[in-house]
């Protein structure tokens, strides 16, 4: 996941590295009561020689300057999966849009999981 992503600016282009995007989503999904945190993708050795960061089960898609996340979660035991599920929808929307500036059309939550 070394693409980069990039956005025009005023004075130029910022570019932003999908292992940046992806760390953004994952610290916003983990803040979220209820979520014990991003289900791990399986081990792949192609993803382990080439891929700088393995952030579990996660695909990012940036068409033009507007970004769709699917992003899959593990929640913690007794947690209401579909209050965690929109409240991840918003953190991730929100902290894509305030810290990286990116506009976010879509956010699909697909819980995995539950912790025991």
């Amino acid at each position: 996941m070394d693409k980069e992503m990039n956005s025009k600016t005023i004075d130029g282009c910022l570019y932003v590295s999908e292992d940046v995007i992806a760390k953004v989503i994952t610290r916003a999904a983990e803040n979220v009561d209820g979520v014990a945190g991003i289900a791990r993708s399986p081990k792949n050795p192609l993803r382990l020689l080439f891929a700088k960061e393995n952030h579990g089960k996660m695909k990012i898609r940036l068409e033009g300057d507007v970004l769709s996340v699917a992003v899959g979660v593990i929640l913690e035991q007794g947690s209401s999966a579909a209050e965690c599920a929109e409240n991840v929808q918003a953190s991730i929307k929100d902290q894509v849009q305030n810290v990286l500036g990116l506009t976010v059309a879509r956010v699909n939550v697909n819980i995995l999981d539950i912790a025991v």
